[in-house]
């Protein structure tokens, strides 16, 4: 079997199947953030140094808005890597198809709470800037996403 061939089975080894998983994740997360940025520059400010009605944002309000364009973005990425796993990563079987539905949107909802804590929540204690709470969202969703769906509802 080429390598192509074995990197695009749902047997690859484990560490190919983390790239791929990997890159299904970076497609989903361009997809959020590109929302989540789209949002927070328009419609619901959240972006470091925006002015409204001629006063800078505080802090308090990329917070608030920050977690509100995060949930708006997190249906359809998340919708995106659920489609992009089964089609080329994982091997569905554990459970019913719906119930994997259910399991994997749930364990982005929690992986995305986790993901809050670790993004908007420093602007809140930390007054970091908007790029780097978005980058401590990403790795900690990242990481939990991973873990769980690999261990809890794919069968491979």
């Amino acid at each position: 079997m080429s390598f192509i061939a074995h990197f695009n089975s749902k047997e690859a080894h484990p560490f190919l199947q983390f790239i791929k998983y990997a890159m299904c994740g970076v497609a989903a997360t361009i997809l959020h953030q590109g929302i989540f940025f789209a949002l927070s520059y328009t419609v619901i400010p959240a972006g470091d140094g925006m002015i409204i009605d001629g006063k800078p944002i505080t802090d308090d309000m990329r917070y608030w808005n920050g977690i509100i364009n995060n949930l708006i973005a997190i249906g359809p990425s998340c919708l995106l890597a659920y489609i992009t796993n089964i089609l080329w990563v994982f091997t569905p079987g554990r459970h019913s198809r719906f119930r994997e539905m259910v399991l994997f949107f749930g364990i982005a909802a929690l992986a995305n709470f986790a993901g809050l804590l670790g993004g908007p929540m420093l602007i809140k204690w930390f007054g970091i800037p908007t790029w780097m709470s978005q980058g401590t969202f990403v790795f900690t969703s990242f990481l939990v996403n991973f873990l769980c769906r690999k261990f809890f509802i794919f069968h491979k």
